[in-house]
This record gives C-alpha cells, structure tokens and sequence, in this order.
C-alpha cells in the first residue's frame, strides 16, 4: 500500500474532524475520506488489480476520492484534462492503450486497448501528462518517492508552521496535483477550485480559523487575477509561484496584498519537479534562483559565455515517458538554455527551441522578455520571430499594458540593458495573451496569431 494511504489513514485516526479536502461549499474531513475510499474502492472489483484506469472526472473532490481508491485497489490513474477534446482523450487512451476509464458516475469502460504499453510499477502513484501545447499531450510515470523527495525539499522552505496549502489549478496538471497530494500526506488541509476563481479563493482563505497560516501555490496568471479582487490577506504565510518569473509590479503587489507572505519562485517542470528556487527575493533579479541540493546540473555545449542546454538529475523526477527507454540514472533534458554564476545561480535563457539567430548571432527571447517585464508600462510580454530576407528573421515584442509606448522611447529603455542585436524590431500592444491550459503565455499560438494578422 502507498504510503500515502498509510497517511490518511492515520490522520483518519488521530484528526477524523479535521479539515483534508475543499472545493468551494464542497468540505470533506479526514475521516469522512478515509471512509469515502474504502466504500469507492469496494466498487472498482471488476476492474482487474494492477491496471491502468483514466480519470475522465469533472468534479475535482471525486477525481481525488477515485485516485486514492484506485491506488488502494493496486491500480494506477491516469490524470486525464477534461478539457481536452474527445477526439484528444480518444487519442491518447489509443497511443498509451489505457485500458479502463472511469467518469463521475462511477461508470466503468474498458476500452479493449490490449497493446500493454503501460509498465506496471509497484512503487507509481499515476500517469500524468504535458500540457500539450505542441502536438500530443506526453504520458509520464510518476513514483512515489520522488514525490516524497519533493515534499522534504518543499518543507526545508516552510520555516513556520503551516496548516493549508491552497492550490486553485486543475488536479490534472501537475503542481495542483502535487500540492493536493502532499496536503493528503502531511496531515494538513487543501483547498482548490473546481475552476478558478481569485475573488472566490481569497474569500475560502480568508474563511479559514484565524489562526491557521496558508501556503498558496500558482502560476502568474493565477496570481495577477487575485490582485483584481484589491482584498489584503493576512493568513498567508507562503506564496510559491512557477512557469515564469515574476516582475517587478507583481512583486510589488504580493506584498501589498499578502502583508505577511513570504515569496518563493520555483523553476520546475512536470518530469523534473523542482530544480531551483528564489527564496524572498534572495536570487539576482534574472536568475531562477539556486538550485535544490539534491538536483545536479550539467550545461551541455556551452558557448562563449557559458550558456548551454540544460539537463538536470535528481531524486525528484520523474519515472520517464511511458514510451521512453528511461533509468532513474539518466539526466533529463529540461529544454532551456541555461547559465550559472560563480554565486551558484541559474539563469535560464530561453527554450531550445525558440532561440533566434537573427544576423547570425544569437538571440534568447527570455532574456528580453525578462528585461521588458522591467518596463513599469508592461503588464505581459512575449518575443516572437519573423523571418526577414537580410537578417535571416528579426525579433518582434508583444505586450500587455495601460499605455501605447513608442518604440523610440522603448529602444532607448532595452539599450541600457541589451545589446543592440537583441533590441526587438518591432514593438506591439495586444489586449491579451492567449494561453495555454496550464496559464502560462501560449508562445505557439502568439506566433501563429501574429503571422496571421491578428495584431
């Protein structure tokens, strides 16, 4: 039995009352729980042990409630988004033969997936999958232990008491996931949302006993849409966000809003976990922080100032794709350009895949984006390509903002910073990003709306 299970169990015992599960008006105590996955998991007993069975659940307190009783039945769920279309869900369950799904209504399909893909491993906790945001959502194995890692690593930056961890994301993207799970496993109690909602979190947390401390975890999006609701919270005692840096203004606004949080920015991904952290503003403006002591960094093909592609190891990540040839020993290309100074601090650089060459040099968009985020008339950026006959392509800046600001004044800004290959050619204001599932900027579709004319 996972030792998650083990867990609830005992906090089942010894807190029966006590809050473990919240989604709006929907409550569930530690006792009601453990109750809830026994009763569920005596209906899964035609769905042979050791299987693969795909969560298609819209509710978040059900998905979890299934999630356990299949653990505890020695089957593995498989996360499925629900927003995904059906022609998606159809192709994954098809590529990853899943061979069970199970819905809302506790009803049962098997699909007559027979290919057997799926490695059953005695120590995994699901299927997970990308956010699929360039073709096909990847599925990955997730353990046990490198989760378990990931929560000591988690708590060495809780130095004060904390009783909630609050995360409003889906469950099936990572982060929420994790953060429900380790609220599960540390006896404490979770708060998400079954679709976000800033003004209607904050009221959950401030609904909370007076004296329990929160730990809220986002993305900047996430973060930006609480500010709208101009509502202080006291309870919060950690804020961590991760998917991008953060500004300055959001900087600014977290400890407006948040009087009495700490900020920890994470760089992580949904295979590595976590690989370094900012903790309160400690790490140089650019950089992500130091790395975790358990996660090693190898920068392969450096160039001349020591920027190289980034492959990590720890005993963080993940169990490897489900299509992949992987071992617990082999380093994980995280897809970035990354550096390190003699400080210790990693400073990423941009995707491999989105760096430009524009006259022959090289041209890292985060960098630029990083420097524009700086500019106090910017709320959102995104850099962008577009091909030009003399340069090969040339860099094109979108942005959120109040103000239309003049590219004059713009290029004088990004010269005190940037050399003068990296200044965009273009600079244009949007009224919005598109994103992806996950709130993070959908860098592929900015693209492809631009090259259409969208702005």
């Amino acid at each position: 039995m996972p030792k998650l299970l083990k867990q609830i169990q005992y906090f089942s015992k010894i807190a029966p009352n006590r809050s473990a599960l919240c989604f709006g008006s929907d409550r569930i105590t530690y006792g009601q729980l453990n109750d809830e996955i026994n009763r569920l998991e005596l209906q899964l007993t035609q769905i042979p042990k050791e299987s693969f069975v795909g969560l298609i659940v819209q509710k978040p307190r059900m998905t979890m409630i299934l999630y356990l009783a299949l653990l505890k039945h020695d089957c593995v769920p498989c996360v499925i988004d629900i927003r995904w279309s059906q022609k998606q869900i159809d192709q994954i369950v098809a590529q990853y033969s899943i061979p069970y799904l199970i819905n809302d209504d506790l009803e049962i399909t098997a699909t007559d997936e027979l290919h057997n893909v799926l490695e059953w491993r005695r120590d995994l906790l699901h299927i997970g999958f990308t956010s699929g945001t360039t073709g096909l959502p990847k599925a990955y194995y997730r353990d046990e232990r490198s989760w378990i890692a990931s929560y000591e690593a988690t708590e060495t930056l809780m130095k004060d008491t904390v009783h909630t961890l609050i995360a409003p994301g889906p469950l099936s993207h990572s982060l929420s996931l994790f953060v429900c799970v380790f609220a599960l496993y540390s006896g404490r109690s979770f708060i998400g949302q079954e679709q976000f909602d800033g003004w209607l979190l904050l009221e959950a947390i401030g609904q909370e006993p007076q004296d329990n401390a929160s730990a809220l975890f986002v993305v900047p999006t996430m973060l930006v849409a609480c500010f709208d609701a101009h509502k202080a919270i006291q309870k919060l005692r950690y804020v961590f966000t991760t998917g991008d840096k953060l500004s300055d203004q959001v900087r600014e606004k977290v400890y407006k809003y948040f009087p009495h949080a700490l900020l920890i920015e994470f760089f992580g991904t949904s295979e590595a976990s976590f690989i370094s952290y900012n903790y309160h503003n400690e790490a140089p403006t650019a950089s992500v922080g130091k790395p975790f002591p358990n996660v090693e960094i190898q920068l392969e093909q450096q160039d001349s100032q020591g920027i190289g592609q980034l492959n990590i190891r720890s005993d963080m990540t993940f169990s490897g794709y489900v299509l992949d040839e992987f071992s617990k020993n082999d380093w994980i290309s995280v897809g970035d350009f990354a550096s390190i100074d003699q400080q210790g601090y990693l400073y990423l650089h941009g995707r491999q895949h989105d760096r430009m060459i524009i006259g022959g040099r090289n041209v890292y968009p985060h960098e630029i984006e990083n420097v524009a985020k700086a500019y106090p008339e910017i709320d959102e950026v995104v850099l962008l390509s577009e091909p030009h006959s003399k340069f090969g392509e040339i860099a094109v800046l979108l942005y959120v903002g109040k103000t239309k600001i003049a590219y004059k004044e713009m290029s004088a800004f990004f010269s005190k910073h940037l050399a003068r290959y990296q200044i965009p050619s273009k600079i244009i204001k949007i009224q919005q990003m598109s994103y992806t599932q996950s709130g993070k900027i959908a860098r592929n579709t900015m693209k492809q709306r631009y090259m259409k004319g969208d702005f």
